[in-house]
C-alpha cells in the first residue's frame, strides 16, 4: 500500500511529492499533462504587493522554504531552475516614489525594498520618474522544472501518464483504492481541473486568466525584470516573457 497517490504534477503536486520522498514516503504521481498553468507561467517571485506596496503574507517564511526546496530540488536532478534576479518597480508619479519610501520604513517591509532610487534608463521604456528595487525576488523556468522532475519519476516508475477517472475512485475504511492502486491517503493537486472533481467542486474557485508573450528584442538589454504595466522579464539571447495581470 502506498503512503500518497498524488493526482497532479504542477508545482503543487511536485511540491508535495518532493517533500513526501524526503521523509521516506511512499507516492505514485497520476498526471495527464491537462492543467498547464504551472508550465506557462512566468515563474517571477517577489515578497512585495507592488500595487499597493504592501508585504506578501508570511514573505520572509516563505523565501526561506523556497530557496532551500530549489536548492534541494537543482541538486537532485543536476540542473539550474532558480535565478536570483532584482525586480525594478517603476514609478508612475512623484506620489508613488513617496509611498514607497514610506513603505520602505515599515519594519516587515524594509527587508525587501530598497531605499536607494534606480536612475537608470533603459531604451524602449520611458520613466521620468524612476524605479524602486525589490531586493530577493527573481524567477524559477516552471516549464523545465516540470519537464526535468517529471522524468525523474518515470525513470523511477512513480509516474502514471493517464487521465484520472474520480468513477474508478473508492474509500475505504484503511485508506482508498484506484482501479488496482491502493493508498493510504490521496491528494488532489490539479488547480483549475479542481471544478471536475466530485469531492471539491462545490468549493467557490475562481479560474484566472493571465497572457505572456515571448519576445525577442535585442536593443532592450534588461538585465533585471521591470514591472510597469506589465511585468518584463529577460530569459537570455536577447529574449523576455511580457506578462499582463490576471483577469477572472
Amino acid at each position: 500500500m502506498l503512503d500518497y497517490l498524488i493526482v497532479g504534477s504542477g508545482l503543487a503536486g511536485i511540491s508535495f511529492a518532493e517533500i513526501a520522498l524526503k521523509n521516506n514516503k511512499s507516492i505514485l504521481v497520476v498526471d495527464d499533462k491537462s492543467q498547464n498553468s504551472s508550465r506557462i507561467a512566468g515563474g517571477l517571485y517577489n515578497p512585495v504587493i507592488l500595487k499597493r506596496f504592501s508585504e506578501v503574507w508570511n514573505a520572509k517564511e516563505h523565501l526561506v522554504l523556497m530557496n532551500e526546496f530549489y536548492e534541494q530540488v537543482e541538486g537532485k536532478l543536476q540542473e539550474k531552475f532558480n535565478f536570483k534576479m532584482p525586480i525594478l518597480r517603476k514609478f508612475f508619479s512623484i506620489e508613488e516614489q513617496n509611498n514607497w519610501f514610506a513603505a520602505s520604513d515599515k519594519i516587515n517591509l524594509a527587508p525587501f525594498l530598497s531605499t536607494k532610487l534606480i536612475t537608470k534608463k533603459y531604451q524602449g521604456i520611458d520613466s521620468p520618474h524612476d524605479y524602486g528595487e525589490v531586493l530577493h525576488t527573481g524567477y524559477v523556468k516552471t516549464g523545465q522544472l516540470l519537464e526535468s522532475y517529471r522524468e525523474y519519476l518515470k525513470k523511477n516508475d512513480l509516474l502514471l501518464e493517464e487521465s484520472f477517472h474520480s468513477s474508478f475512485l473508492e474509500i475505504l475504511d484503511s485508506g482508498i483504492q484506484y482501479k488496482s492502486i491502493k493508498a493510504r491517503h490521496i491528494i488532489f493537486a490539479e488547480g483549475f481541473g479542481l471544478h471536475k472533481n466530485p469531492y471539491f467542486n462545490y468549493l467557490p474557485l475562481d479560474g484566472t486568466k493571465g497572457e505572456l508573450f515571448l519576445i525577442k528584442a535585442p536593443d532592450l538589454k534588461l538585465d533585471v525584470i521591470v514591472n510597469t504595466s506589465v511585468f518584463i522579464l529577460p530569459v537570455g539571447g536577447n529574449l523576455y516573457k511580457v506578462g499582463a495581470t490576471y483577469n477572472w
